[in-house]
């Protein structure tokens, strides 16, 4: 169940948009596909958030709904002609990707501005699931093809249905690739230490008075996994396919949220509520505790992999410190050169 904070935030930016694509149907944009350029003669049959979708191969002309998925084609080789920011920001992983965006001249527009979607007549949007996105999937149907990748997905399969939709399945394999190497390397560091087969819990505030227990799907779930972690059944944590990869839990519940283990994710997801670890409702006792950042631990893509593991190292390791704006471009400009 969403916390009535982020249904608020969504039901606000999901309303202006609905209104102005409204508009622009109510202008004639045409029937499915809205006269929309294809990128070329080749086309696939994926399944994305919302079913069985078919789509244009193609790696020109691309919209991306959100830099979570805009980053993620930048990792392929692709580089997205737009991309709609977020309207809220602070986390350390949104601002990373907003300056590798922008320093690949990729347009940064305000997701509200549905106009200039149909303005730049794209060969295809893609997206990860949301709020907006379910309002308004038959209306973007309008403008051009569309793939949305399930918001509670593993990372290498919302990659691999990116690589697919543009013709990079090679790249995308060799990203998986290397990254599954980079988790495997990473555990036998932890099995040295001891420090596998523990549970790990990932919470967070999510307004005042709750808080967010989140499941093992998107990508932090698999990499803690892979990492040879156990997951709590408490609250759906050891749960995949959650619809947006969390579960909202009550204050007075906030202890069944602690473990040997417990990593705080920190943020915009707080909408200014305390830190849950001031709260004495949280007694952590001799557990081993991180704060990270919201936007990269609650993200679904590849970008996410190599932060993750950087900041369980710091908090597990003591190898470093956890990441940081700077240090996650760092992090995916050395993925890329490593991929390319």
């Amino acid at each position: 169940m969403l916390s009535p904070a982020i249904r608020r935030r969504a039901a606000r930016a999901t309303a202006t948009l609905a209104a102005a694509v409204l508009v622009l149907t109510a202008c004639g944009s045409g029937g499915p596909g809205g006269g929309a350029a294809v990128g070329g003669t080749d086309r696939v049959t994926l399944t994305g958030a919302y079913g069985r979708t078919t789509v244009p191969v193609t790696d020109e002309k691309i919209w991306a709904l959100d830099p979570r998925t805009a980053t993620e084609l930048l990792g392929i080789g692709v580089t997205p002609t737009h991309s709609g920011t977020y309207t809220h920001r602070g986390d350390a992983a949104m601002e990373a990707r907003r300056r590798l965006l922008a320093d690949e001249g990729v347009e940064l527009v305000d997701p509200d501005k549905v106009e200039l979607v149909l303005k730049a007549r794209p060969s295809l949007i893609v997206g990860e699931r949301s709020l907006s996105s379910d309002k308004l999937i038959k209306k973007l149907r309008r403008i051009a093809p569309v793939l949305i990748t399930p918001a509670s997905a593993p990372w290498h399969e919302n990659l691999r249905l990116l690589g697919r939709a543009t013709g990079r399945s090679d790249r995308a394999e060799t990203v998986i690739d290397h990254l599954d190497q980079a988790i495997t390397t990473t555990k036998g560091d932890l099995e040295k230490a001891g420090r596998t087969g523990k549970t790990v819990s990932l919470m967070s505030a999510c307004g005042d008075g709750t808080f967010c227990a989140y499941g093992s799907g998107r990508t932090a779930g698999p990499v803690l996994t892979g990492l040879g972690f156990k997951r709590p059944a408490r609250h759906g944590q050891n749960r995949t396919g959650l619809t947006y990869g969390y579960t909202s839990v009550s204050e007075e519940k906030l202890g069944d949220l602690v473990a040997p283990i417990v990593f705080v994710l920190s943020g915009s997801v707080q909408y200014g509520a305390p830190d849950p670890l001031d709260n004495p409702l949280f007694e952590v006792g001799d557990a081993t505790v991180g704060a990270v950042d919201f936007a990269a631990w609650y993200g679904s893509g590849s970008f996410d992999v190599p932060w993750i593991l950087n900041d369980v190292r710091a908090v597990l390791l003591g190898d470093g410190t956890v990441t940081d704006e700077a240090s996650g471009v760092t992090l995916f400009q050395h993925l890329r050169k490593a991929t390319a």
